[in-house]
């Protein structure tokens, strides 16, 4: 597939908040603007923080773990986001020469990031929107070898997406049986008051923020067989330090129990056809 950048000017709006651009500072990277800063340091206090540091960790480890003992060297980040390293393709080319990945985010700007800086020798970007299925089962399909498994990445945007029930469940449909889904999500469940709080000041952003409960992630899962251990708070899923290496920073040490259920996380793969 041809990776082509956008045909039409960028315009920088530094006026309006911006998910993507939020997430970043979240996570501690630098692509964002003072108007975002406020947001995330207004979150800071709040579990919903440490959800989103816990499942972009938990993303890594399950990319590792796909490739080391699964030999996966397909995969897809569904909302990639801004560049944020390690990368996935980071750790998919660390682990083998052949593998490829495609980012995949409705955002200009996070696309053109990722255009410019997660560029390796098998890494593509597409600027689509996740809802459009047809359009992104089509851009998979172009890139990747359909005869071998590939993997889904879904941390940290189906919250930020109404019906992404509805979009992961056309996605499953139409992608072969042996597909794998990483998915991360945010949940209320436990501490309900600190994420509603959350997500109502990211509403008042103008960010459609939306937590989902234990069986409506379970349920996003369904037509996936899940690898132990389960359906689990994101840092429960075989914690494990990145070691020694480049990515040395990205290694902290495991987050204390009171996190523990303000987001979930699985690592499935497809095994029956869906109706």
């Amino acid at each position: 597939m041809r990776d082509p950048g956008p045909d039409y000017p960028i315009v920088l709006d530094q006026s309006n908040f911006n998910s993507a651009r939020i997430l970043t500072a979240i996570l501690g990277g630098k692509d964002h603007y003072p108007i975002d800063e406020t947001i995330a340091q207004e979150l800071a206090p709040n579990t919903i923080t440490h959800a989103i540091t816990e499942s972009r960790r938990f993303t890594r480890r399950a990319v590792g773990y796909l490739a080391d003992h699964h030999q996966l060297a397909q995969f897809v980040e569904l909302g990639c986001g801004y560049p944020h390293p390690p990368n996935i393709h980071d750790i998919a080319e660390e682990r083998t020469t052949t593998a490829r990945t495609l980012y995949i985010d409705n955002d200009t700007l996070a696309a053109v990031h990722a255009r410019a800086m997660m560029c390796g020798h098998g890494s593509l970007t597409a600027e689509l929107d996740l809802t459009d299925t047809a359009s992104v089962v089509d851009a998979i399909t172009s890139v990747f070898d359909m005869t071998a498994p590939i993997a889904l990445c879904l941390s940290g945007t189906a919250e930020l997406i109404e019906d992404a029930p509805a979009m992961v469940a056309e996605l499953t449909r139409a992608l072969p049986v042996g597909t794998w889904l990483v998915l991360t999500h945010v949940t209320a469940d436990i501490y309900g008051h600190q994420i509603d709080s959350a997500a109502q000041t990211l509403r008042a952003a103008g960010i459609a923020y939306h937590p989902r409960t234990h069986d409506e992630v379970a349920a996003m899962l369904t037509g996936y067989h899940l690898h132990s251990p389960g359906l689990v708070a994101p840092h429960r899923w075989r914690p494990e330090p990145l070691g020694p290496g480049r990515y040395d920073h990205a290694t902290e040490a495991v987050r204390p129990a009171v996190w523990d259920l303000s987001a979930y996380a699985a690592i499935g793969q497809r095994q029956q056809a869906m109706p």
